[in-house]
């Protein structure tokens, strides 16, 4: 077939591509107005586009001889809108197809078949067919809208070269000629562009050790979370800590390098962080990025701190051979928990330990006792009992000291004082003993005690019958009445020491005599006195 040049000029021809790639609807400005389909392919009656087209601008077609008439059992046509080119620049080819002849009141049926010609989709494809007034429509599949003269099929989208078939079965109701005239619309998909836009949203949780004590680390975690649809970059946690709280290098003020954030992606940020004294902390943290922000949850922590007080008690005084017994009480007047509390006492070294309580267990010369966590205003109490070994002071020191807690110690000190035991003797050196010769009497004055005696005191009183002859001993005697005899204090005894004193008397006359001795010393609160009886005889 040819086309004359002058009616498809080059504009003309543009217009109809452009109309076909993105326009809707039905061949307009190609397609018949009357009962006929655009362009019948292979049908013997078919009218060349040439002819057709030449007819519509006004001029007489040119006549053209018809292909060699083929007779077959069926019709066929086809048409591709909107170029009526199915190899060019087409959306959809339809094709139908029928039997070429049919007989009244017999069933006659005949398809229509509808192809996307593109790769793309194709969207809210319709048929529309004018019904012949010969031709009463039993069936169809699928099912046909309309009535009447028009019926009509909703075919709805195309994928890409999807195809669709319309059957459609009918009853003749008279002879003569029954056309069926069909025309397609659609509309192509909208060319986009559909662009993603972003959003990355930062979130940020705070998590903090709830309680420490005051020599621990407060261990502080930040999770934060992109939870929008972007990329966050150069994120960064900002912290600033509470007056009494700084990180281990001294710092007040933090910012935390987080780095990028893919959508949907969260990091844990680990802080660690150091109480410079005890009491209740709270603050909040806060996330940044470009454009971004967004503020934790408030955390709090307790400090506390444990606080060990001490005290020991035991007898100012004791007498040498005498055990002493320190009684010691720990208590925790902190709010917080002393853990591994230890008390630990030093022997003293004029002393051995006896004992010691709650499981003390001795080593060297320290007396330890585990009592274990004691809780706040908790106490306990031990005790530990020496043996002093001589006469002196004994200072006893004793330290306890707990995990996190500073080390107390107490002391108490015991003199350890000696005891004076005197013991008085008073012996005659011969008895009986006649009148007219001398009698000896031998004073012994005996510390048995651990202390030593001072200022002894030693007197002799003497009977009708005796007569001061002399003393000896360690002090000065005199005889100044003649019946007494005093001698000069002896200003110290030692322990375990003796003193003799000897007193020389003349027996006077006879008779069964008492030699009488009074002794006093400063320990003492009563004289002691001691007397030894003489027998004085008379020779006849």
């Amino acid at each position: 077939m040819k086309w004359k040049k002058s009616i498809f000029t080059l504009p003309f021809v543009i217009s109809i591509l452009a109309f076909g790639m993105y326009g809707c609807g039905s061949m307009q400005g190609v397609t018949h107005t009357d009962e006929k389909p655009p362009y019948y392919h292979g049908h013997v009656e078919a009218e060349p586009p040439e002819s057709h087209m030449r007819a519509e601008h006004g001029e007489q077609p040119k006549k053209v001889e018809a292909p060699p008439k083929v007779e077959t059992d069926m019709l066929y046509t086809d048409g591709a809108w909107p170029t009526n080119d199915k190899d060019c620049c087409s959306v959809l080819h339809m094709e139908k197809t029928g039997p070429r002849t049919g007989k009244v009141g017999v069933p006659y049926c005949y398809t229509i078949k509808v192809t996307n010609l593109t790769k793309r989709n194709v969207k809210n494809v319709e048929v529309v067919q004018s019904l012949p007034k010969n031709f009463q429509v039993k069936s169809s599949e699928p099912k046909m809208e309309g009535g009447g003269d028009t019926g009509k099929w909703f075919l709805g989208d195309f994928g890409p070269q999807e195809v669709k078939v319309i059957k459609v079965c009918g009853l003749p109701t008279q002879s003569g000629s029954m056309p069926f005239c069909t025309d397609v619309t659609y509309k192509l998909p909208e060319i986009c562009i559909d662009p993603m836009i972003l959003e990355p949203k930062l979130t940020i949780a705070k998590r903090a050790s709830p309680e420490v004590l005051l020599c621990d680390v407060i261990q502080v975690t930040f999770t934060v979370k992109n939870t929008g649809t972007g990329i966050a970059e150069n994120v960064k946690i900002k912290d600033s800590l509470p007056p009494g709280l700084k990180t281990v290098d001294g710092k007040s003020n933090v910012v935390l390098d987080v780095g990028t954030l893919k959508a949907g992606e969260s990091k844990d940020v680990n802080l660690t962080v150091k109480a410079e004294k005890t009491g209740t902390f709270t603050n909040s943290a806060t996330v940044v990025a470009e454009g971004l922000s967004g503020e934790s949850n408030q955390t709090t922590t307790v400090v506390k701190q444990p606080v060990l007080t001490i005290a020991k008690s035991g007898p100012a005084k004791v007498y040498v051979g005498r055990k002493i017994t320190y009684d010691i009480v720990v208590t925790n007047k902190g709010d917080g928990a002393a853990a591994s509390t230890i008390i630990e006492d030093a022997i003293p070294s004029n002393t051995s330990v006896a004992s010691a309580s709650q499981g003390g267990a001795v080593a060297g010369s320290t007396v330890t006792w585990n009592v274990g966590t004691l809780q706040p205003n908790d106490s306990r109490k031990v005790s530990v009992t020496l043996n002093p070994a001589a006469i002196g002071i004994v200072n006893n020191v004793v330290t306890a000291k707990a995990g996190c807690a500073a080390s107390v110690s107490a002391s108490a000190s015991t003199e350890v004082s000696g005891i004076s035991a005197i013991l008085l003797e008073v012996i005659d050196i011969e008895d009986p003993i006649e009148v007219g010769n001398n009698e000896t009497y031998e004073i012994t004055v005996t510390n048995q005690g651990s202390d030593t005696g001072t200022n002894v005191k030693v007197t002799c009183m003497l009977e009708d019958q005796m007569q001061f002859v002399s003393t000896s001993g360690p002090t000065k005697g005199t005889c100044a009445d003649g019946k007494t005899v005093v001698f000069d204090p002896l200003p110290t005894l030692a322990s375990k020491a003796k003193a003799t004193w000897k007193v020389v008397v003349k027996a006077i006359g006879e008779g069964d005599v008492r030699f009488k001795v009074n002794m006093i010393e400063d320990c003492l609160k009563r004289n002691v006195e001691e007397t030894e009886a003489t027998n004085f005889y008379k020779n006849y």
